[in-house]
């Protein structure tokens, strides 16, 4: 028993220590090396040039002026983001690989009570304003303000609040029942690049590591897993039970398919699926649900085109319809009979991961991931998503408000 005490007690100094070391890094030899990454990719090829190019270079130059010496991990991580970001590839991402608080640590209350009097958790960035005052004030806002108080799955209460600027967003926590959580925290900032598309800087829920995920919709109370307090329309989501691929004859005239990926690895799925319904496909009107779909492989897509050449196609879309499932979506509306209804798309659409290479930068504190695949040809959509020529409403079921516009078109 003495020789497991002492064992613990001895990771746990040694992961404090470890912390304490690498709560720095040389950022400098990480950016030349996630340069030289981006460089490669088929996005900074076709964007960087003329003005862009000498934005790029001047931002380097810049960037490479403050980090003379180590910088804090997390500054430096909000450097090395700043030069990815003047490339538009949602795509191409950068990780933090050092956790800042790892399972073992949460697992064991005295190592985390311990923990809880380290700088390292007591450095996380908390809101200036008063929490009373600010749970007052946003639980006077309507459900169509973009401020208010947030649900966080069952655990949360976060608010949301305009920056400064009063065009960016950040969350704080107000309420939680996680101990690696304080309320004051800031959960997210939400960067708005265009319409209500954001990039939200933000940390991990269960290890409060920072990341970056880019082009999110702030849209019916809900962005990313944050959905607003007295709003429980859900039908932006596709009720399918997590089923790969649906079909079903809705009535005589009007036929369902519902794609929920086109991945590589659901290849055997997908093609079983396509054999299965080829011939069933009798309808005149179809409607094809891509909400949510992530995407994938063009081969599972595509061999639909031409069993839907001849419909009347009703393509359906949410805020998370991505990647191969929004070019899926311009192919459809090729035809001249389709109609692209729902909510705006994702915006990742212009470039894809083709071996998906991942590369610890010289520190090992980062990993990028590099895009390898042009789609360039998309690159209007691209931070953007495809707007939908019919917005669906959020506060009743899109399939029967679909039904409803099929059964208008064909009178």
């Amino acid at each position: 028993m003495k020789k497991l005490a002492l064992f613990t007690i001895t990771f746990f100094i040694s992961t404090l220590a470890f912390f304490a070391q690498s709560n720095t890094c040389d950022c400098k030899t990480d950016l030349d090396f996630i340069v030289e990454k981006i460089k490669k990719m088929p996005s900074y090829k076709k964007q960087i040039n003329g003005n862009k190019e000498v934005e790029f270079e001047t931002t380097y130059h810049t960037l490479s002026s403050k980090m003379k010496e180590p910088i804090l991990v997390e500054d430096c991580y909000k450097m090395l983001l700043k030069q990815m970001l003047l490339v538009n590839d949602a795509h191409a991402s950068l990780q933090i690989n050092t956790t800042i608080i790892p399972e073992t640590i949460l697992e064991n209350d005295s190592q985390f009570l311990e923990f809880k009097t380290t700088d390292l958790f007591k450095q996380h960035p908390k809101t200036r304003l008063d929490i009373s005052n600010l749970k007052d004030e946003l639980a006077q806002k309507s459900l169509d303000d973009l401020e208010g108080i947030y649900n966080y799955k069952d655990n949360e209460k976060i608010g949301i609040y305009y920056s400064d600027n009063k065009k960016d967003l950040i969350g704080v926590v107000l309420e939680t029942n996680l101990k690696q959580w304080t309320v004051g925290d800031i959960r997210f900032y939400a960067e708005h690049t265009n319409n209500k598309k954001y990039n939200v800087y933000y940390y991990n829920t269960a290890t409060k590591t920072p990341g970056l995920v880019k082009s999110l919709s702030f849209d019916n109370g809900r962005i990313w897993s944050y959905k607003k307090v007295g709003n429980s329309n859900d039908f932006e989501f596709a009720d399918n039970n997590d089923s790969l691929t649906v079909f079903k004859q809705i009535n005589k005239d009007t036929q369902y398919l519902y794609f929920k990926s086109f991945g590589n690895s659901k290849k055997k799925e997908l093609t079983t699926f396509y054999n299965d319904t080829k011939d069933k496909l009798t309808a005149k009107n179809v409607i094809v649900d891509l909400r949510s779909n992530s995407g994938g492989n063009k081969k599972y897509s595509d061999v639909f085109l031409k069993l839907l050449k001849n419909k009347n196609v009703y393509v359906l879309t949410n805020s998370f319809t991505a990647s191969n499932g929004e070019q899926f979506t311009l192919k459809l509306l090729n035809n001249k009979n389709a109609k692209h209804l729902g909510q705006t798309t994702f915006g990742v659409i212009a470039y894809g991961l083709n071996y998906g290479r991942s590369y610890n930068t010289p520190s090992e504190h980062f990993r990028i991931t590099p895009t390898d695949m042009n789609f360039h040809k998309y690159f209007e959509y691209e931070g953007k998503g495809i707007n939908p020529e019919i917005p669906l409403a959020f506060d009743s079921d899109w399939i029967d408000q679909t039904l409803k516009i099929i059964e208008t078109d064909n009178i």
